[in-house]
C-alpha cells in the first residue's frame, strides 16, 4: 500500500534509490536487513509527502524485489513528524483515515493503529503536565495535546522501564 517513486539516475549517487510515503521508522523496521533507509528532507519530492529514501549499491535483483514487495505490503499512515508539526503549530492534527488505512478496517482498529504509532516517548507530546488525546470528529481522526488534571509522575518499577525512560529518542 505504500507508494514508491524511483529517483532518476542522474540525480543520485546510488545504484538503487527510491522514495516512499512510508514513515521513516516503519521503513527502517521493515527494511533493516536489505537496504539503507534515510530521511527525505528535500523538496522534490516533498519530505512531508515522501519522508523516506531507500538507497543501496550492489543490490541483487532479488533484494530489490523484496524491498519493493515489502513496501507494497506496508500500511502507511501520516508521518510522525507531520503529526507533531501540526500539533505544535495548530494545537491539533486531523486526517482522513480512509486516505491511509484499508477500508475494511473498523473504526476501533484505525484508532488503535494511530494511537500506537504516536511517539509518546517524546516530551513534545507526553510530559508530566500534558498528554495526547486521539478522537473521532466528523469521520476524521483528530490528535490533540491536552492539559493533564494533575502532574503525572510515573512509578518506575523495573530496570527495563528505567532504561526506556533514560533513552528517549530526540527525534521522531
Amino acid at each position: 500500500m505504500a507508494h514508491v517513486i524511483h529517483c532518476h539516475p542522474s540525480r543520485t549517487t546510488y545504484e538503487y534509490h527510491l522514495y516512499t510515503d512510508l514513515d521513516f521508522w516503519d521503513a527502517r523496521k521493515i527494511l533493516k536487513d536489505l537496504a539503507i533507509v534515510k530521511r527525505n528532507f528535500g523538496k522534490d519530492p516533498s519530505g512531508d509527502d515522501y519522508p523516506t529514501q531507500v538507497v543501496g549499491n550492489d543490490l541483487t535483483r532479488t533484494a530489490k524485489g523484496k524491498i519493493e514487495n515489502r513496501l507494497r505490503k506496508a500500511i502507511i499512515s501520516p508521518p510522525r513528524h507531520v503529526i507533531v508539526d501540526g500539533i505544535l503549530k495548530e494545537g491539533y492534527y486531523e486526517f482522513d483515515p480512509l486516505k491511509y488505512y484499508p477500508r475494511r478496517w473498523t473504526r476501533e482498529r484505525m484508532y488503535q493503529f494511530t494511537f500506537h504509532r504516536l511517539p509518546l516517548d517524546s516530551a513534545i507530546l507526553n510530559s508530566p503536565y500534558r498528554t495526547v488525546r486521539v478522537s473521532w470528529t466528523d469521520g476524521k481522526i483528530r490528535v490533540e495535546r491536552v492539559q493533564r488534571e494533575k502532574k503525572y509522575d510515573p512509578v518506575i518499577a523495573t530496570k527495563k522501564q528505567a532504561l526506556r525512560r533514560q533513552r528517549v529518542p530526540g527525534c521522531f
